[in-house]
């Protein structure tokens, strides 16, 4: 696990903010789902998408009656298998999928490790895309002052400085927007229009 300064903060969520924290970093991968189906050529991508309005009704629309445990058995038969693909793409979605875990996780089992987790997996999936790209393993050190390490780390600060306050309909449909309103990836990858 990469020792960063927001581990011990996401520890402490509540468990509403750990399923916000985990819903916003799975809006900021969402793209990473859709350009894997765009690759291969099918519309999962809708399906992902419906996922995760679900989770955005249910934290925002109150009374929403939503069954998690339904939609997490539909969830798993849509995520990709690496070993069925030779592309890096599949990477990237696999790892929006387990950050969509965690947040399902922030539902059905109320674990306080679910934040951290999305956390985590946001930065790995930044770590591999950085050894892909130097062809090199790197240090924890050199990947931490690497530009789109810093980029996640300041994002996911906001993040938490955002969930810092009363818990509202209004407040995490703000959180949503301004995931929306970033408009990269963790890869720094441009959302689309």
């Amino acid at each position: 696990m990469l020792s960063l300064p927001i581990n011990e903060p996401l520890k402490n969520l509540l468990g509403w903010q750990q399923s916000v924290f985990c819903m916003a970093l799975s809006e900021h991968t969402l793209l990473h789902f859709h350009l894997f189906c765009d690759a291969v050529e099918t519309d999962l991508g809708e399906e992902i998408d419906k996922l995760n309005d679900l989770f955005w009704e249910k934290m925002t629309v109150k009374g929403a009656k939503i069954n998690f445990t339904t939609q997490q058995e539909h969830f798993d038969t849509i995520i990709p298998d690496s070993r069925d693909y030779d592309f890096y793409g599949v990477y990237p979605a696999i790892e929006h999928c387990v950050i969509l875990s965690c947040a399902f996780n922030s539902f059905l089992i109320k674990s306080k490790e679910e934040a951290l987790n999305a956390s985590q997996t946001s930065f790995s999936t930044i770590a591999s895309f950085i050894e892909l790209q130097s062809g090199e393993e790197i240090e924890d050190e050199a990947l931490q002052s690497h530009p789109l390490f810093t980029e996640e780390l300041k994002f996911q600060t906001h993040l938490l400085k955002m969930l810092d306050a009363e818990r509202s309909p209004e407040l995490i449909k703000s959180v949503k927007t301004y995931v929306q309103e970033y408009g990269v990836t963790n890869l720094g990858i441009a959302l689309s229009d």
